[in-house]
């Protein structure tokens, strides 16, 4: 059984608002550009703006796809760690745990996490469980923190 796709768009939203509701790019945090992922998902892109520097390195993703597994985990376990995240998004993850929570719980169990590519500082991920396929983003602040977590159903 697969999670209505609106729903899961909804779910997608919340992650996004912090993103969402700046009009225009802020400064990057701390070097990384995590708050400015206006196209995290390949949409129609915004008004140009200077290439980010140069792609993360093997163990960026690495601890990328550590961070994710865990949050997926925390998720599906109902027990969310809250402070993985920052405080912007620890607080809008609070205000949707009963929608988000039992959404990812029936996705079932995790099956594989594939590093699709990078985007302004963060990780793209295409994460199938054993009902849905996903994608997913993720980025961190400057003090290590995950200050963007983005999911939808996997468009194929």
């Amino acid at each position: 059984m697969k999670t209505p796709i609106l729903a899961a768009m909804l779910c997608a939203s919340l992650f996004a608002l912090p993103v969402a509701a700046q009009t225009t790019p802020p400064a990057p945090i701390g070097g990384t550009a995590a708050a400015t992922l206006p196209n995290a998902f390949g949409e129609p892109a915004a008004p140009a703006r200077p290439a980010a520097p140069a792609v993360a390195e093997a163990p960026d993703i690495a601890r990328s796809e550590q961070a994710l597994r865990a949050a997926i985990a925390s998720f599906q376990s109902g027990n969310v760690d809250y402070s993985v995240f920052s405080d912007d998004l620890a607080a809008q993850i609070r205000e949707q745990a009963t929608t988000v929570t039992p959404m990812v719980q029936q996705f079932g169990a995790l099956k594989t996490i594939d590093h699709v590519g990078q985007q302004d500082g963060a990780d793209l991920f295409r994460v199938v469980f054993e009902k849905q396929a996903t994608d997913w983003v993720i980025a961190f602040d400057d003090q290590d923190q995950i200050a963007a977590l983005l999911f939808r159903p996997a468009r194929d």
